[in-house]
């Protein structure tokens, strides 16, 4: 039996829809779009209070967020700002963590979630499939984009999409091409067409922890020998792709120049791992020069940072406002309390896709977590909008619904049994 949908669920779709691709395409499409899904919210929430039931583990997840929202305006009122600057701050801060929070009730509707878990699928491969072929036709060099608004995370959005066709591809094997072409597709311009050194991580890493998710399906997969064989062409493509020799041989010449570099010449010289290097080192120093508890605040954050590496022989403030690492940022600003509840949010999300019985949901979350942890180590979440809005949007489609059901087969089970 079809499901009927109210029609504030079927214009979440859409907004959800919209701001799937927004995601990739426009900052401004994406707050448009989280505007719009926070206009729906009221009716959500009373249509979620009738029908649904907050299990003990949800529950402990919302007391999660809740508490780190609670301990970003301690750490700001500790740091000595008032309650209506800390909570000014809060806004600006927790806005991802928030919107969670406040979106459940919508993402709860499985079309919902569908409907913006699809327009990601749908966006990214397109946008990866068109400049794939700008570059293998010369119109584009390697690593450039044909849309100004490519998002950091790119590279990462790739890996993530492509482990979920897999996991299509493994749960429904019928599908075949329709999941290897677009796969292959993501593949080629992952490692031909994109400089994202951090996809190209995430995709070896990702591929261990997806692997380990499925041993048992894949020990019980009947052609294996296919799947080896996929896995060799793969590692023979990377090795081949001088776009990824390059990239990484740049790596390993970046880490020994910062090595032989002094302070002055650290905070100088502007090299992607070498910058990064830099703001560890810095961010480190600052940390340990504040309380471990509570951090120095967000508010007070940038201006510290920035006296940190000027006093490094920094130069140019606009380069030193964000270490690119969650966790050490996380540490700075909320102390050992704010990292912990952080990494407990994740801990438990994983937690509650543990207890999905929709696999595909199950898996899907559970690699892309591990793909976001791994991601925030070069990179922010709270401070990049680009980045916090995808991880909000991921976790909502994949925990908010009862069951994501992504490839109808629920209602195809309950047809047959009705049979």
């Amino acid at each position: 039996m079809t499901p009927q949908y109210l029609l504030h669920q079927k214009l979440a779709a859409l907004f959800a829809a919209g701001m799937g691709i927004s995601l990739v395409t426009t900052i401004a499409g994406t707050n448009l779009m989280t505007l719009l899904l926070l206009l729906v919210v009221p009716w959500a929430f009373l249509e979620f209070r009738k029908t649904e039931v907050v299990s003990k583990k949800e529950q402990e997840f919302f007391v999660l967020l809740l508490a780190i929202c609670v301990w970003d305006v301690v750490a700001n009122l500790v740091a000595g700002h008032t309650l209506k600057a800390s909570s000014a701050a809060l806004l600006h801060d927790m806005r991802t963590i928030g919107f969670i929070l406040i979106l459940w009730p919508v993402f709860s509707v499985g079309l919902v979630a569908r409907s913006g878990l699809w327009s990601i699928i749908v966006v990214v491969v397109g946008l990866a499939t068109v400049n794939l072929l700008l570059t293998l036709v010369g119109y584009l060099r390697p690593g450039t984009y044909f849309w100004s608004a490519a998002p950091h995370m790119y590279g990462q959005m790739l890996v993530g999409v492509l482990f979920l066709l897999a996991q299509i591809l493994l749960v429904r094997p019928e599908l075949g091409w329709r999941c290897v072409v677009p796969m292959l597709l993501l593949l080629a311009s992952l490692f031909f067409a994109s400089e994202r050194r951090t996809g190209y991580l995430q995709f070896f890493a990702g591929l261990v922890v997806w692997v380990g998710l499925n041993y048992h399906r894949l020990k019980a997969f009947k052609n294996r020998r296919w799947l080896w064989g996929a896995a060799l062409l793969v590692l023979l493509l990377v090795a081949a792709s001088p776009i990824v020799q390059r990239r990484i041989a740049a790596v390993w010449f970046e880490i020994q120049q910062f090595i032989g570099q002094t302070d002055e010449q650290r905070t100088a010289k502007e090299t992607a791992v070498g910058i990064r290097l830099q703001y560890y080192v810095s961010v480190w120093a600052l940390i340990t020069q504040s309380s471990w508890w509570t951090g120095v605040g967000t508010i007070d954050f940038p201006h510290k940072f920035w006296l940190i590496n000027q006093s490094m022989g920094a130069l140019d403030s606009k380069l030193f406002s964000n270490p690119h690492n969650e966790y050490l940022y996380i540490l700075a600003t909320k102390g050992v309390i704010g990292l912990s509840l952080y990494v407990a949010i994740f801990v438990q999300a994983c937690r509650l896709a543990w207890n999905k019985k929709d696999e595909l949901q199950r898996v899907s979350l559970l690699v892309f977590v591990f793909l976001f942890m791994l991601s925030i180590t070069t990179n922010s979440m709270m401070i990049d909008m680009e980045e916090g809005h995808l991880t909000l949007m991921i976790l909502l489609i994949f925990l908010a619904p009862k069951c994501l059901d992504l490839l109808g087969l629920a209602g195809l089970k309950s047809q047959t049994i009705q049979h």
